[in-house]
């Protein structure tokens, strides 16, 4: 019998029929059926043992925390990084609110975002604003811990792009923003999804 773990595929060569299975040629017969459970039964053991791990390490509220703001500040150097805003910090807006700030000041770079509300915006603001005032484009990323508890919560993630130079509150048709909503009820779920709804709501700034 050969077992190959790298190509998670068993061979039992015995000179009996090919049975197609997972996309692998399985060479079998009856005596080699215990085998091949014993070896499901160490994978459904090892499954088990790293979701105990994954368990333990979300065992309270900061490990929770301490992975979102990692996860958050991940994508604050992959999105909203400008040529003069770097290492950009997250801030507490308040006791639910996580939120960061950068400003592009570069029109073409700012006019490289597809989405056509914004690239239209920006074209009005780069006609209108003369250069010499340095008209800048406002990017922030928001993340509220709208329910924040433990194994069970609900977090929502923000992005926006604000063109209302140079105050920039929210005045209609000078911004435009992306919520995501991330309810989980499972560490495993709250490990593999949370950068995947980070990637989602940051679509906005491509």
């Amino acid at each position: 019998m050969i077992i190959d773990t790298q190509m998670n595929s068993i061979s039992i060569q015995n000179n009996k029929k090919p049975l197609l299975a997972g996309g692998f040629f399985l060479f079998l017969t009856l005596k080699h059926v215990p085998i091949i459970m014993n070896v499901m039964e160490d994978l459904t053991n090892l499954k088990k043992e790293l979701d105990e791990k994954i368990h333990n390490l979300f065992k309270d509220n900061q490990a929770y925390l301490d992975y979102v703001l990692q996860t958050m500040q991940n994508f604050l150097y992959r999105y909203m990084e400008t040529f003069t805003d770097k290492d950009l910090k997250i801030q507490n807006v308040d006791e639910k609110t996580l939120m960061a700030v950068s400003y592009e000041s570069n029109m073409g770079d700012a006019f490289k975002i597809l989405d056509i509300e914004i690239k239209e915006g920006i074209k009005h603001l780069a006609k209108s604003i003369p250069r010499q005032q340095h008209p800048k484009v406002q990017y922030s990323l928001k993340t509220i811990m709208d329910d924040f508890k433990g194994d069970n919560g609900r977090i929502i993630l923000e992005s926006k792009v604000n063109w209302n130079f140079p105050d920039f509150t929210d005045s209609k048709g000078l911004y435009k923003k992306k919520q995501v909503v991330f309810e989980y009820h499972d560490p495993n779920v709250f490990r593999k999804l949370l950068a995947l709804k980070y990637e989602e709501v940051c679509e906005l700034f491509i």
